[in-house]
């Protein structure tokens, strides 16, 4: 009885080993090539996760060949190639629907044996149809236009042609819910809500490109999967985030504020769908090197990551050092006072330094960005007349303790129209005043050195000036 036990335990472990093997078999993909051309190589691709593809196999082409492996492949979107040229794409989403073929014909291509891809196709094919009703309606148009009616008779006209691209929009994007609903559980439900077209903005905001890049900020991501973690590895997400993060640039930060935080807060969905997003973000808004970096919406990103009960304890001490050094001297802020040596040898203070306007230039005399920026800045015009004028003045600040350099700084680069200064007691640095990373570092202040721009752009400086009452 005992030896029945131990065989029938013995059965129950092999039966199990089986079933965990045969969930995890790798994938087999045979394809089968009848478009008429040949290539040297055949690869089977996939996107990287931040901007390329990368070859997952490669091998000597033929007509009839099998991608194959002990390994499954990741969820993900994937791509046959001959030599360069893309001769198709498919999707995986799990581990166990990884043995199909694939017939690639002259003009369209067959899946056997996977749900997913051939719905995929059956998808594609349905939206070039809608695509195709659209196209008609410009056919239309354009035809009675070349008829040369008065406005009022073709006024009628155009309203049809209207309601009839507005059924068919209604009807594309009815379809496409039904399809994401029916395969919920597969990638491609997730990238069909994903790629859903934005609803038209209305027609008043049509000739204006802020409030058009507001309205695209705010509804990008109205459909789109939060929950799918597979989106990550997916070129769809990646350049929707980095289209979402450039059209956030070019906002005022409060306008950018609520589409951000929305977005952040449907992110909370899944947290490595949350960090993924916003460790791309903050390339683009965070990132001291990034042209893009706008500190509002990037201070915004870390509260809100601080705030995120998932947020590790790496990223949290990371994110409370980023925050605790840009999180300071703010638009609206008043700058804290320091000690400087002036040219003339004369010791004083940045508030001493009186005028209705101030821009303050935190440098190093030998950087050559520095240089570049003072080269430039010495031909602007409406800089140079508010000098002129004593609307304003610009000082430069030399923060590091090396003398000579601001010596001959003086003697042989110093701009005579400017004030030129060292923190001669290391004060700035010490104390952590400012968050010096890059220079140079420019503030516009006004009287009482209170911040109208913070990190002032070389190439924003005139358009600020001009603008100063």
């Amino acid at each position: 009885m005992k030896n029945i036990k131990i065989l029938l335990a013995l059965i129950s472990i092999l039966l199990i080993f089986t079933t965990l093997k045969s969930n995890a078999q790798g994938y087999e993909i045979k394809v089968k090539l009848q478009d008429k051309q040949t290539y040297d190589t055949l690869k089977l691709r996939t996107f990287d996760g931040k901007s390329e593809l990368i070859d997952k196999q490669t091998a000597p082409y033929a007509a009839n060949f099998t991608f194959k492996s002990k390994k499954p492949l990741p969820a993900g979107i994937y791509y046959i190639n001959g030599d360069s040229t893309i001769l198709c794409e498919f999707l995986i989403s799990n581990d166990k629907e990884q043995k199909f073929s694939i017939n690639i014909l002259e003009d369209s291509v067959i899946f056997t044996g996977s749900i997913e891809n051939a719905a995929n196709m059956q998808y594609r094919s349905e939206l070039e149809n809608f695509s195709k009703q659209l196209k008609q309606l410009d056919v239309e148009f354009n035809e009675m236009k070349q008829n040369n009616l008065p406005q009022y008779m073709l006024q009628p006209f155009v309203e049809k042609l209207m309601e009839r691209a507005e059924k068919i929009s209604t009807d594309k994007a009815t379809y496409q819910r039904q399809k994401a609903d029916e395969y919920k559980d597969y990638l491609l439900g997730s990238i069909i809500l994903s790629t859903m077209e934005l609803p038209n903005p209305p027609q008043e905001i049509y000739g204006n490109r802020l409030l058009l890049e507001k309205y695209m900020a705010e509804h990008m991501y109205d459909n789109y999967a939060w929950h799918d973690e597979r989106m990550i590895s997916t070129p769809i997400a990646v350049n929707k985030h980095k289209q979402f993060a450039t059209t956030l640039y070019y906002l005022d930060v409060k306008d950018g504020n609520t589409a951000l935080s929305n977005a952040l807060k449907g992110a909370h969905a899944n947290p490595k769908v949350y960090f993924s997003f916003f460790d791309q973000l903050e390339k683009v808004l965070g990132e001291v090197k990034s042209p893009y970096r706008v500190e509002g919406l990037y201070i915004q990103m870390l509260k809100d990551a601080l705030a995120y009960d998932q947020t590790n304890k790496t990223r949290r001490t990371r994110y409370e050092a980023e925050l605790k050094h840009i999180d300071k001297n703010l638009d609206g802020s008043i700058l804290p006072n320091f000690n400087i040596l002036m040219a003339n040898g004369d010791t004083t203070t940045l508030y001493d330094v009186q005028s209705p306007y101030m821009l303050l230039y935190f440098q190093h005399p030998e950087c050559p960005t520095c240089r570049q920026a003072r080269n430039q800045m010495k031909d602007y015009p409406f800089l140079n007349q508010a000098i002129a004028d004593k609307k304003i003045v610009v000082l430069t600040v030399y923060f590091e303790k090396d003398k000579k350099v601001f010596d001959d700084f003086l003697v042989n680069e110093a701009n005579p129209n400017w004030l030129n200064s060292w923190n001669y007691d290391n004060q700035i640095e010490k104390e952590e005043l400012f968050y010096l990373v890059t220079i140079p570092y420019m503030f516009l202040v006004d009287k009482d050195k209170r911040v109208i721009k913070k990190d002032i752009l070389i190439n924003e400086i005139e358009d600020y000036v001009k603008n100063l009452k």
